[in-house]
């Protein structure tokens, strides 16, 4: 069999750092990181419907942004949206989309040769620079291409998680989630800046997110000393080099590659939150609240308030079940993660039906459909990461860790072209095919668990 691990020496050297929580503390560096990264990322996505919608009810300003024809006309080529409503929808769909492809390039570079720590600082480094061009409108096009090529390179974070934990270790699932906790933290708070400051002038939410990457960046270059120690690449062993994958580890790439498309279809309710959400929201909740009206962009701060608190109560409801009743494999809370989830978007259905008179939804409806929709992505998103972690070819990892990722873009793609039917199907049947994606998602995971068994039942070779 081929030799997948490296010398525990190097790799897992980390593992004798741990602090009080029982973690290495190359989590926390990595948690501080993934936190500042976070806030740039939410809260710029947060704004981007909003701000682009903004932008191109002004043609005078979108006719001063270099490649703003070009990328719409990509735009149209693929979705053909009409209005403006549809237009900004289905454009933030598409760069979210790519946003969430563009780790794989990274990653797969990463695992030639640059390594995760250099891959991560030229990411990081780059995403510091974009966030600086978005300042300038003319440039926000451009700024976009280096925040690809950012979001793509800083992709090894995710990887670098899983490396400090051995591959039985149970605390690496654990990990995830509290990995996934620096995200939701940050993005309560950026959209809610954010979209304050894009009041005043959308330069100053650009700005903030500048500070917040120069944060992150200085985090992670001071910490990286606590960070797994990876081996070069050119001191692979040349029995590797020359047997390649066993047929087990083959058999596992391919079927976390199936997992990639079905995680897609469930994906799609968590991912319409930012963009054709946000669009419906606006017009059919009531968003003044103590006698304040409230920005459309503070759902994605609700969201992240019920994420970060669901996100502990999943994390304390499977180590209690665990430890009471034994180990719930990954896969089986996946598929109770992906089942809760598909009844969300039928609370916004029911909503719309109960009130379907503009700006007269309470907010409930949303509290509801965002308190559902999130205990099931705490239990697929963070455990999915962990599944693919763990069972993901040592050479291979750092990119097959970004192709969890992939499902993302997938679910997307599929968003944007949701978004762009906004007002075009009735709303009720818009949040139903969305349930109904999540539902068929379930079906498949199901169909698949047997199969996962048998992969997944022993150690990873």
């Amino acid at each position: 069999m081929p030799h997948t691990q490296p010398p525990p020496a190097l790799v897992h050297q980390s593992l004798a750092l741990e602090n009080s929580w029982g973690h290495p503390k190359g989590l926390w560096v990595l948690f501080w990181t993934e936190g500042w990264l976070s806030f740039a990322q939410y809260g710029m996505l947060s704004v981007l419907v909003v701000y682009l919608k903004d932008m191109l009810q002004h043609p005078e300003r979108a006719a001063k942004v270099v490649g703003l024809p070009s990328l719409l006309g990509i735009n149209h080529a693929l979705y053909a949206p009409k209005g403006l409503d549809a237009t900004a929808g289905s454009l933030s769909g598409l760069i979210m989309a790519v946003i969430f492809a563009a780790p794989f390039l990274g990653s797969f570079i990463a695992d030639r040769g640059l390594g995760r720590t250099r891959s991560g600082v030229i990411g990081i480094s780059l995403l510091t620079l974009s966030f600086c061009l978005m300042a300038i409108e003319a440039c926000f096009v451009l700024a976009l291409w280096l925040f690809l090529f950012g979001v793509g390179f800083s992709g090894s974070l995710k990887a670098q998680v899983g490396a400090l934990y051995h591959l039985e270790d149970r605390r690496r699932s654990d990990a995830y989630q509290i990995y996934s906790q620096s995200i939701q933290i940050m993005a309560i708070i950026s959209p809610l800046l954010c979209a304050f400051l894009g009041t005043i002038a959308w330069r100053w939410a650009f700005i903030t997110t500048v500070c917040a990457m120069m944060m992150g960046l200085g985090g992670y270059i001071i910490g990286r000393r606590y960070l797994p120690v990876e081996r070069p690449f050119h001191t692979v062993d040349s029995n590797t080099q020359q047997t390649g994958c066993s047929r087990v580890e083959k058999q596992r790439i391919l079927f976390l590659l199936w997992l990639v498309v079905v995680f897609a279809l469930g994906v799609l309710p968590n991912q319409e939150i930012m963009d054709g959400y946000l669009l419906w929201g606006g017009e059919h909740y009531r968003l003044t609240v103590l006698g304040i009206t409230c920005p459309v962009s503070t759902l994605v701060s609700l969201d992240s308030v019920i994420s970060m608190i669901t996100g502990f109560l999943v994390l304390w409801f499977w180590r209690w079940y665990d430890g009471r009743y034994g180990t719930v494999h990954d896969m089986t809370k996946i598929i109770i993660g992906s089942a809760i989830a598909t009844s969300g978007p039928l609370f916004l259905a029911a909503g719309e039906y109960v009130c379907p008179e503009p700006h007269q939804v309470s907010l409930w409806w949303g509290v509801a459909f965002h308190t559902v929709n999130d205990i099931g992505c705490g239990m697929t998103f963070p455990i999915g990461m962990a599944l693919f972690s763990r069972y993901a070819p040592e050479r291979h990892n750092t990119t097959l860790i970004s192709c969890f990722t992939l499902h993302i873009f997938l679910g997307n793609l599929m968003v944007g072209k949701l978004a762009g039917m906004l007002h075009q199907i009735p709303d009720i049947l818009f949040w139903g095919l969305h349930s109904g994606a999540a539902l068929l998602s379930t079906i498949l995971l199901l169909a698949s668990s047997r199969m996962a068994s048998r992969l997944f039942s022993t150690a990873p070779a």
